[in-house]
């Protein structure tokens, strides 16, 4: 499995291309301007291919939000395969492990959309996560998912006391992983009645630890 992140404005018409055949490949219909957005809204792509052809892309970013650096997942997907669970960990790993440079000795928030099982299981590698079952979130922690729907692009549909983006009518922009059989009964409950083909997501965060990550920290999933 080859895994490499790069500057998304160096990506080629033709590249942009094959991301949305990709897409395709997986039920999701997004136009080159929504492609074509994401670049400009996250500066890093991270792309894993298996023998020459590409299994799954993200967008990201590692920026700071009100000077708390961040990890921040875009649009991303992953094709039906039998090692889906093993690039889908391999997208967010490679930022996890850009974060340890660019942040040393410092604990990263890392954020994104998701509306599949598995997404959501990537976060068990992550302290402190919001929303988790069983958990009221304090006030702060409203605050940041508050925060995190502007940076999304979905505040005016974002409810700060369930973290739940609504409808759209159609795919949104989020880290895709229905391809994925991963994840668990705590995350099922949390996404029950999310339709990630109406647009509909849970905006989700946890804390990455600096040891941790100065270790290499898991994927989970």
């Amino acid at each position: 499995m080859h895994v490499e992140s790069r500057d998304s404005v160096s990506l080629k018409p033709a590249e942009l291309d094959e991301l949305g055949q990709l897409l395709s490949t997986i039920g999701i219909s997004l136009g080159d301007s929504e492609l074509d957005q994401q670049v400009e809204q996250f500066p890093l792509v991270v792309q894993v291919s298996l023998e020459g052809d590409r299994h799954g892309f993200l967008f990201g970013s590692l920026e700071r939000v009100g000077g708390t650096p961040c990890i921040l997942w875009g649009l991303g997907a992953v094709r039906r395969s039998r090692s889906s669970n093993a690039v889908l960990k391999g997208l967010v790993a490679e930022l996890y492990r850009r974060a340890a440079i660019s942040f040393p000795d410092e604990d990263v928030l890392v954020a994104g959309q998701v509306a599949h099982p598995a997404a959501y299981g990537l976060l068990s590698a992550l302290s402190d996560v919001v929303p988790r079952v069983g958990y009221s979130p304090t006030g702060e922690e409203r605050a940041w998912g508050r925060r995190l729907a502007r940076r999304f692009s979905c505040d005016s549909r974002y409810d700060d006391r369930t973290f739940r983006c609504g409808p759209i009518g159609k795919p949104a922009a989020i880290l895709d992983a229905s391809t994925v059989k991963a994840g668990g009964k705590a995350a099922a409950t949390l996404l029950d009645g999310i339709d990630g083909s109406r647009g509909e997501a849970l905006v989700v965060f946890g804390w990455a630890l600096a040891d941790a990550l100065a270790d290499g920290l898991a994927s989970g999933a």
